[in-house]
């Protein structure tokens, strides 16, 4: 990611995360990119503003003071920067759902981590993460990456090995419409050629390699499809329960089959297959998070620690 590209990712974070109209001064004094002098920032700051605008992005701009309009301030609403489903087609939807996924891996870059602390300065670390988007997830792509993608965009069928929930393998034709992660696993989803019905089919579980037949536009994607909707084949192997304090962990929240209210803290249960994602989750939401039970996830989460603050000292 480049230096402007990442400049304006964190200005965008710390308008979304701040809570009341932040200033210029602010902005240049916390967001990693902001240098030289007044001048040079003043017109930085402007192109930045344009640029975003030009994306959709809208930025609100309010006087600070209602007896003085010398000093501005500016934030971006939540609701103004959600996007619009209704004007993109499912395969779509499908694409940027799979560069999201992606992207989301260089949140745990150290670029990214300094950012972030000094973002910190303007609204607090627990504000920033409540940012859904930004939350960290730890992603791995399977090889047939490109193949899936070619397939969704050339309408080829793709052919493969699959090991199913009665371990057992099968050849499988597959018509794909979508490709996504859900709790630290990769999937896609389409039209199983054989069984006529719409499956979803976990990556790691594809035994070989994939093929692509070589005949493009084989097929059509529905118009009402919507994508990771099938969840047939994905299971849930674990339950973590966790005391998360009152008002806080909104992500978490959002995971959780059950939640318990307490005074200073509710305790939440949530089901998790991929112990990784849990950690990262629970890391991001600092002390306003503390794993109850599984005693497994407790001694990781408190072993990742252990790890982090040796490599700061």
């Amino acid at each position: 990611m480049s230096r402007k590209s990442e400049r304006l990712v964190n200005l965008v974070i710390a308008l979304l995360a701040t809570k009341r109209y932040i200033t210029k001064s602010e902005i240049f004094r916390t967001i990693e990119g902001y240098e030289g002098s007044n001048e040079s920032m003043e017109r930085m700051f402007e192109r930045d503003k344009d640029e975003l605008r030009a994306l959709g992005i809208e930025i609100e701009v309010s006087g600070l003071d209602p007896l003085f309009d010398d000093e501005v301030g500016y934030r971006i609403l939540a609701e103004n920067f959600e996007m619009d489903r209704k004007g993109y087609s499912a395969n779509e939807i499908a694409y940027m759902s799979l560069a999201a996924q992606l992207w989301k891996d260089a949140s745990l870059s150290d670029v990214s981590q300094k950012a972030l602390r000094k973002l910190s300065a303007v609204s607090g670390p627990a504000d920033i993460a409540e940012i859904p988007a930004f939350a960290p997830v730890i992603l791995t792509a399977p090889l047939f990456l490109r193949e899936i993608i070619d397939g969704i965009t050339d309408r080829r069928v793709v052919e493969f090995k699959y090991l199913d929930s009665e371990m057992k393998t099968n050849l499988r034709k597959v018509h794909v419409y979508s490709y996504f992660s859900l709790r630290g696993f990769w999937y896609f989803s389409g039209l199983d050629v054989d069984k006529s019905e719409n499956r979803t089919f976990r990556c790691d579980r594809v035994v070989g390699e994939l093929a692509i037949a070589k005949k493009a536009n084989s097929y059509e994607i529905p118009a009402d499809y919507e994508p990771n909707t099938t969840f047939s084949d994905i299971s849930v192997s674990s339950q973590a329960v966790l005391r998360v304090r009152v008002g806080r962990g909104s992500q978490l929240r959002s995971l959780a089959s059950t939640i318990e209210s307490g005074e200073e803290f509710d305790v939440v249960q949530i089901a998790y297959s991929s112990e990784e994602e849990m950690i990262s989750l629970i890391l991001w939401h600092l002390d306003d998070v503390c794993v109850i039970r599984p005693e497994t996830l407790k001694n990781s989460v408190v072993q990742a620690l252990k790890k982090l603050v040796k490599a700061h000292v």
